[in-house]
């Protein structure tokens, strides 16, 4: 089948592209995630959607399709933070690790969802490999990860098989493609849960924003680091709590002075001092530490246990 039809809307470059109704959006979608399209007419829409950028309603119509075809997660009755990590380190140690430790030793499931592998960066599936920290490859090990009280990393393969080839595109044509936005926004948790989503192009907020209020979610909006859902060291951005009853919260932007502890970037080092960090045997990031408790407070005090 085809999606030339959609393809002459979104494809007419930056000025003259229009947005998909959801239900075209919904329609698109399903052809590619299903491998119904051609491999020109997918770099196209690729392409014309990296241009053109994703609007709220086409972002609802292209979760509307995947949403099917996810792999959901009981995560059981206790508070669930989920944090996506797609990014990595590049120029800074990751520190998405260091944060869901946080989390997790203050009593909450953490859910870490991401890619395993990126050439260019350090993953957080790397450092949890090295840290020895539950990595799920198979759901029906996930009630013995969870009594591990430990941060646990989901692939994405393991939640979405089909969004992950759409990933894999990278590789062959060098850009992120809206694969990239949706994997950021997949809670794949089936109850008692708030999600972060993270930002890095200043056209997304409002997007988002009203994304996650259409779906009545509860989610976390902050402007990340290097594409990852933390502080950095030195600052640590506002976090809008939008909560699924409609209320929200946000804190104010604080900027910090501590030394970097983590030295040269690589999986073993920055699990080592992640390690030593939640061990207490080094000062923690105060930038982190206020962004768990933050979470803690705003987000795992809201959610009851079922």
């Amino acid at each position: 089948m085809s999606i030339t039809q959609f393809l002459k809307i979104v494809g007419r470059g930056s000025k003259g592209s229009g947005d998909l109704t959801r239900e075209q959006s919904q329609e698109a979608f399903s052809l590619i995630i299903s491998g119904q399209v051609s491999d020109l007419e997918l770099g196209a829409f690729c392409i014309a959607m990296r241009i053109k950028g994703e609007s709220a309603s086409e972002l609802m119509g292209f979760m509307d399709a995947l949403l099917p075809e996810l792999t959901l997660l009981d995560t059981g009755t206790r508070p669930t933070i989920v944090l996506p990590s797609y990014n990595g380190a590049r120029k800074q140690a990751n520190l998405t690790p260091l944060l869901a430790g946080l989390i997790a030793a203050k009593g909450l499931t953490v859910l870490v969802q991401g890619i395993e592998h990126d050439q260019a960066r350090v993953t957080t599936y790397e450092i949890f490999h090295s840290l020895g920290w539950p990595i799920l490859h198979h759901t029906k090990d996930l009630g013995l990860f969870i009594g591990a009280q430990l941060p646990i990393f989901c692939p994405l393969k393991v939640i979405s098989p089909a969004l992950q080839r759409l990933l894999d595109i990278r590789e062959q044509i060098g850009l992120r493609n809206t694969g990239h936005v949706l994997a950021k926004l997949i809670n794949p948790t089936i109850h008692n849960s708030w999600q972060i989503s993270n930002y890095t192009h200043p056209e997304y907020p409002a997007k988002l924003k009203e994304y996650f209020q259409l779906k009545s979610a509860n989610a976390i909006l902050m402007r990340g680091n290097e594409g990852e859902p933390t502080a950095s060291l030195q600052r640590l951005p506002e976090l809008h709590f939008l909560a699924a009853d409609g209320s929200t919260y946000s804190s104010q932007e604080e900027r910090f002075s501590d030394n970097n502890p983590f030295g040269e970037i690589n999986a073993n080092l920055t699990a080592h001092i992640t390690s030593e960090i939640l061990l207490g045997k080094l000062p923690c990031p105060q930038s982190i530490l206020k962004q768990a408790n933050y979470i803690t407070i705003h987000a795992g005090g809201r959610l009851s246990p079922c």
